[in-house]
């Protein structure tokens, strides 16, 4: 059974492969800062971890990775975005397992801010900034909730409260993400001191209704010099969409101990397939090397398929990290024997211009009774 699960789920990778992004959505979506995974473990993968992902990071990724949180997870991370362009993103996370032995499932809360520091504002009057200065806000707020089902098989969903604009202009909407996790062995009469060791993964994120700016910004005063007729005219602003996304990974443990005794040391290999409504897909390959789950190192390559959009990867314009070779480690240090632990993390991912994207996190995991 499980062997017909695991192919019904590779053809629909192999499916979902044959597609290359929508040419003619390009461009169109809004709020694509919900792409952006501020957590340091996901972006050291690459965000090719969709099938591994756990706790507090499940958030960006695949919800559903949030059931295996047991007792409480806090994690802070901090990214600096394009570093050199004095922005970066303040992001907190809360897990918390519900019922004994984590049975009633496990509940998430989350918020992401940006910073942008203080912008002059300049008119054609008066270039120079000598204007008081502004700043625009972009804050994510979101709970969710995720489950095991059995052993083998987790699934969650998140709402995201979605804010931003300036002063006088703002839009607010939600969106939702909703992913499954699948864990088997490939040989499970193999005696293993871990058996699970293939895993599947798959996410759809950004799914929600449309939002419109709106605010007294859109609006300017018209004044008749030769009738004298003061009147106050609007503009109507177009909606745009969420830049909805779907993941499917997989991932594979490899254990690198000679005997059957330890299980010491660990390799596993990720790979996943973004396929984007409002861009061309990714491909992404990764790989982590864990020794004693307490030292963690990462690497990851991602191939954006840029031509089926008729541009370049290498177009300057293009921002986002999907491309090159990001890479992470993680200092994870036991704080009791009941397997409470804390855990640095670090992550760069590759931008083609500025200095790429530098994120540090630390986690606290604290073991339930």
């Amino acid at each position: 059974m499980n062997k017909k699960i695991t192919l019904g789920l590779i053809g629909a990778l192999s499916f979902y492969s044959l597609f290359a992004g929508n040419p003619d959505r390009a461009g169109g979506a809004g709020a694509t800062q919900l792409n952006i995974n501020p957590f340091a473990r996901g972006t050291g993968f690459g965000n090719s971890n969709t099938s591994l992902v756990k706790g507090v990071e499940s958030f960006y990724l695949n919800i559903g990775g949030l059931a295996y949180t047991t007792g409480t997870e806090v994690a802070f991370s901090r990214m600096t975005f394009l570093a050199g362009s004095g922005v970066s993103i303040n992001n907190l996370g809360l897990a918390q397992s519900l019922g004994e032995d984590g049975s009633g499932g496990v509940l998430g809360l989350g918020m992401t801010s940006w910073d942008f520091g203080s912008i002059p504002i300049t008119t054609v009057d008066q270039p120079d900034g000598t204007l008081p200065s502004y700043s625009p806000q972009i804050m994510n707020f979101n709970a969710s909730y995720a489950k095991k089902f059995s052993n083998s098989i987790t699934g969650g969903f998140l709402i995201r409260l979605v804010s931003e604009g300036v002063s006088d202009v703002r839009a607010t909407g939600v969106g939702f993400d909703f992913g499954v996790q699948y864990q088997t062995s490939f040989s499970p009469k193999k005696k293993k001191i871990k058996k699970e060791d293939f895993h599947l993964g798959i996410s759809a994120r950004n799914i929600g209704p449309d939002l419109t700016y709106t605010g007294p910004g859109l609006s300017f005063r018209a004044l008749n010099s030769t009738t004298g007729a003061d009147r106050r005219a609007l503009f109507d602003a177009d909606k745009f969409n969420l830049p909805a996304l779907v993941n499917i990974g997989l991932a594979y443990d490899m254990r690198l101990d000679k005997g059957e005794e330890t299980y010491f040391h660990r390799l596993s290999a990720t790979g996943n397939f973004q396929y984007n409504a409002f861009q061309s897909n990714i491909l992404g390959l990764g790989a982590e090397y864990a020794f004693k789950e307490m030292f963690m190192v990462r690497a990851a390559y991602n191939i954006q398929n840029s031509n089926s959009l008729g541009h370049d990867q290498n177009n300057p314009n293009n921002l986002t990290p999907d491309y090159g070779i990001w890479a992470g480690a993680t200092l994870q240090v036991p704080v009791s024997k009941g397997g409470t632990a804390f855990a640095l993390d670090y992550s760069y991912a590759p931008t083609r211009i500025f200095n790429g994207f530098h994120t540090l996190g630390i986690r606290l995991n604290i073991a339930g009774n």
